[in-house]
């Protein structure tokens, strides 16, 4: 947070700073819950209220949506089966590339561990959500970013919000409010990854030499 502006190379972005930008977004995520119940909700599901933990040595954006975005990122609350509100930060891929990817959970007293994309070819993912509570990373780089975007803007596709808490495995969504903030990309690269999320959802999801058992945690 001591970095001067001079101290960043013209075309990147430090990930601490982004995280410093977006503070806003998180202090409307109270406000969110208590006047509305509602938020950018893209992940349409109800999610179990379980944090687990994702990592990777590499992700990359690896091309564009309708709207010449790689990459969204805002403030979202997303809700338990029951209704319950869970604040997150959501980061939306259109195409994805995810090289070394591990993913824990704790179950019980074991912890479930996934790894993939670790044997020379990389996990690869189109339209990928990720809902996390926390996001740290050894370096990032943005293209063409714009901090502070109107999320409501987009048509090609239209980011979606709930219309209402929902109940059970499914969360009703309806088009983002217009004025609600966050920031996009052209293109993004972020190395030695690691975030605790709540939900994760994409169109296609490719994992080679993917491995699943009880181990430690990622």
């Amino acid at each position: 947070m001591a970095e001067t502006q001079d101290s960043v190379p013209a075309g990147r972005t430090r990930w601490r700073r982004v995280a410093a930008v977006l503070a806003p977004a998180y202090l409307t995520l109270a406000a969110l819950v208590v006047l509305a119940w509602s938020g950018v909700l893209a992940v349409s599901f109800a999610i179990s209220g379980t944090a687990f933990t994702v990592t990777a040595d590499n992700l990359t954006s690896t091309g564009t949506d309708g709207n010449g975005l790689g990459f969204y990122q805002l403030g979202v609350v997303d809700f338990k089966g029951d209704g319950t509100p869970v604040p997150q930060v959501e980061s939306i891929i259109p195409s994805a590339s995810l090289t070394n990817l591990c993913q824990s959970v704790s179950v019980g007293p074991l912890t479930l561990r996934i790894t993939a994309g670790d044997a020379g070819t990389p996990v690869t993912a189109s339209n990928l959500v990720v809902d996390a509570t926390s996001l740290s990373a050894g370096s990032a780089q943005f293209s063409n970013i714009n901090i502070g975007q109107d999320m409501g803007q987009f048509s090609n596709p239209a980011l979606t919000a709930p219309t209402g808490r929902g109940s059970g495995p499914n969360v009703n969504t309806g088009p983002v409010p217009a004025g609600t903030f966050g920031q996009t990309a052209t293109a993004v690269t972020i190395n030695s990854l690691r975030q605790v999320a709540n939900g994760t959802s994409a169109s296609s999801f490719t994992l080679p030499h993917l491995n699943l058992g009880f181990g430690s945690a990622c």
